[in-house]
């Protein structure tokens, strides 16, 4: 594939609907676990169109999706640590492990196959 074919985001063509979604809670709806296309839905947008949007090459939509699914995980995982580190629920404890080795995995599969990509 050749740099010609790589469609990127550019602010002005950016689409009229995405000045009516608000951040923040674009973000919380991804880290909450909805697909790109159902927050599409959400927003009565159209599922092709923001499709197109969220895959481009430098995607605003795509980032704040990315992001709302880290701050979540991150915040669980910080509200586990904390509980674990007290020591009085082992739940926790163990939740945080489970986390710790989930993302673990996700990190070391995208190091083996997307390391030398810039995305």
């Amino acid at each position: 594939m050749n740099s010609e074919s790589v469609i990127k985001w550019d602010d002005n063509s950016r689409p009229k609907w995405f000045s009516r979604i608000p951040i923040d809670e674009y973000e919380k709806l991804a880290g909450i676990g909805y697909t790109p296309q159902q927050i599409a839905m959400y927003y009565d947008v159209n599922v092709n169109d923001f499709m197109f949007y969220f895959s481009m090459l430098n995607s605003p939509l795509k980032y704040h999706y990315d992001r709302g699914q880290l701050i979540q995980t991150a915040r669980e995982g910080i509200s586990m640590a904390d509980a674990a580190a007290i020591g009085e629920n082992v739940t926790q404890a163990q939740r945080l492990d489970k986390l710790r080795n989930a993302i673990e995995f996700k990190n070391n599969v995208s190091k083996v196959f997307f390391d030398d990509l810039d995305v």
